[in-house]
């Protein structure tokens, strides 16, 4: 399968790519919304293969240890821990980190990972479905900015920028709020519908988070109405008002309504969305960075030496988050079968330690980019 994705991310020369000439967009408008639903493609592909291998375990061998609970958690689990390490390792290389302020963020975001850590284990971690619910959103979160960011139409008025970024932002607030109030009723009526027995612990736990649950709902009608005030405000600023904004960054906001549909379906095809969900934030960031690199004058080779060809080329930076994944896949498997899902290795890769991986990962994001 690495192979088929690199064959599909090999892009044209630079001069091919950028032919927006009234923006500076990596995407043209015509191709945001095809390039989103590759995306999703490629998710199910392996979603597909690895229901096939839990339904052999399931039904046919009937193992006591099996492989996969979660077909949609599994490739969510291996292309999650390539995606990390490859972007923590970019993140150390760059630029902004031979910079005071860049370790400043980093270590300062990496302090409150860890609390937000602590904190989810220590209120029962990916058992307790409060705790689930805020994982889920505070990811989206992520997504949903790095899908503004991969898409974004850009142009060289400042202004106007500022004003669409602002503008963004809030419509990505705004859709958040408004998906909470759906998620939250819905997946506790999914728990009601298939009840799980819970330790005398965990349901004090529960019972604990729920009033501030309701808080945290009731107070975010307050919130969202403020976005409201401050969109309507910020689309006056516009040449064209609202629909100058619908025209000018229709691909990008469709991505982000399909996205928002996909979640509002949870309920009825199930919770493993959510993971198709997090997979799509992986894979999209492998496709816009390998056509990044593509954007670049000259690509850099093997004989510049290995580190800047895996981050001057697409095919060294192919290589290199498809290999990490292949590394990361083999050790799962040597976990499970030959140390039976117990020690460190377990404890550093499980599915039960990606949720607090991918706390730590989504947090110190939100460093600045520059």
């Amino acid at each position: 399968m690495a192979e088929a994705i690199s064959a599909v991310t090999t892009y044209p020369p630079a001069t091919t790519l950028v032919v927006n000439r009234r923006n500076k967009s990596l995407f043209r408008e015509d191709e945001v919304v095809p390039e989103w639903l590759k995306i999703l493609k490629w998710c199910f592909i392996p979603i597909l293969c690895f229901t096939v291998v839990w339904s052999v375990e399931k039904y046919i061998v009937q193992s006591s240890h099996r492989l996969f609970y979660n077909p949609a958690e599994f490739p969510c689990r291996v292309f999650g821990f390539s995606h990390y390490l490859v972007g923590l390792m970019f993140m150390m290389s760059s630029k902004k980190m031979r910079k005071v302020g860049g370790w400043v963020w980093f270590v300062g975001l990496l302090a409150v990972s860890l609390l937000i850590s602590v904190f989810f284990y220590n209120f029962g971690g990916k058992a307790n479905p409060v705790m689930v619910i805020f994982y889920f959103l505070f990811f989206m979160v992520h997504g949903f900015r790095d899908m503004v960011f991969f898409y974004k139409p850009v142009t060289d008025d400042a202004g106007l920028e500022r004003t669409r970024s602002q503008i963004l932002a809030l419509f990505q607030a705004c859709l958040l709020l408004s998906l909470m109030y759906v998620l939250v009723p819905a997946y506790f009526l999914y728990l009601s519908l298939k009840p799980k027995p819970y330790t005398p612990e965990l349901q004090a736990q529960i019972e604990m988070l729920m009033p501030y649950l309701k808080g945290v709902l009731m107070g975010s009608w307050i919130l969202l109405l403020g976005c409201l005030v401050v969109l309507r405000r910020l689309f006056r600023k516009l040449p064209d008002g609202l629909t100058g904004f619908w025209q000018g960054n229709k691909p990008v906001l469709l991505v982000l309504l399909y996205t928002a549909l996909i979640i509002l379906a949870s309920p009825l095809v199930g919770p493993w969305t959510y993971n198709l969900l997090i997979l799509s934030h992986f894979v999209g960031w492998y496709f816009y960075a390998s056509r990044r690199l593509a954007t670049m004058p000259k690509q850099s080779s093997r004989g510049d030496g290995l580190w800047k060809w895996f981050r001057g080329s697409v095919a060294g930076f192919q290589r290199l988050h498809l290999g990490v994944a292949a590394i990361f896949f083999v050790v799962i498997l040597l976990n499970h079968f030959f140390l039976m899902d117990t020690g460190i290795i377990n404890t550093l890769f499980s599915a039960n330690a990606f949720y607090y991986w991918t706390v730590i990962h989504v947090t110190i994001s939100f460093a600045p980019r520059s």
